[in-house]
């Protein structure tokens, strides 16, 4: 038998972490090692009983989810265990979920979302896989996206248009059409049913179009594709050459 996927919760809500609790030990091959009410008592139980995954809310006290996921990444980029981080977010935390991506964040979950789709989002991002649910993820980001485009910007962006057109230029034309599909929300399985090939070749574009984009997941290449127009919020889904 294979061992458990080690859970831990955050969030400053205690009936939340019991619900949460609740969910995953509830099921064989998940279990919670251990809980956090903000940010930076996540940093040091995540240092300490080093979880697989971590189930991290945004808005806290102390520390929030964003900046608590920040540096998680940079310490694991430093060779600190790095856990995959889902968000667990609300509609209301709009404006929040593409910060917690651009650092580093696996996928976020609505917090309604039920108990199948819970374990199943642990299971996915443990397996190294983001979680890009084809209609709420890509609504969210839709609309965090004009929510920043209508915005007067606070900070100039971390990394110039001209950095992302050189490694967009870089793409073949097939890894920009797998781009174009997993903005879409496309799954693998979607992908090679229009493309004619099969899953494996559709996992090397994809992992070639991370590697030359410099991304962590597919989470982070959804948001690159709208922010860079390779699609925009309400267009056709084939409209980027699929």
């Amino acid at each position: 038998m294979s061992e458990s996927i080690r859970v831990a919760v955050v969030d400053d809500q205690g009936v939340i972490r019991a619900g949460l609790r609740m969910i995953i030990d509830h099921e064989s091959d998940l279990t919670v090692v251990g809980e956090a009410a903000d940010g930076a008592s996540a940093l040091t139980m995540v240092a300490e009983v080093r979880p697989d995954v971590v189930l991290m809310d945004i808005r806290m006290p102390v520390l929030d989810g964003i900046e608590a996921t920040r540096r998680l990444v940079d310490a694991g980029a430093a060779g600190a265990h790095l856990p995959a981080v889902l968000i667990l977010t609300t509609f209301d935390d709009e404006e929040y979920v593409l910060g917690a991506i651009r650092v580093g964040a696996s996928g976020f979950l609505l917090k309604d979302a039920g108990p199948d789709v819970l374990v199943a989002a642990v299971r996915t991002v443990h397996a190294g896989n983001s979680l890009v649910d084809p209609v709420v993820t890509n609504t969210l980001i839709a609309h965090c996206l004009e929510l920043e485009r209508t915005r007067p910007a606070v900070a100039p962006p971390n990394i110039p248009s001209s950095h992302w057109a050189q490694r967009l230029a870089s793409l073949s034309e097939r890894e920009k059409q797998i781009l174009g599909g997993m903005a879409r929300g496309l799954s693998n399985t979607d992908l090679a049913a229009h493309l004619v090939v099969s899953e494996t070749t559709v996992k090397t574009h994809v992992s070639s179009v991370l590697s030359k984009l410099g991304l962590r997941n597919r989470v982070q290449a959804v948001v690159v594709a709208y922010e860079t127009g390779v699609v925009t919020p309400g267009a056709a889904a084939w409209d980027t050459g699929l």
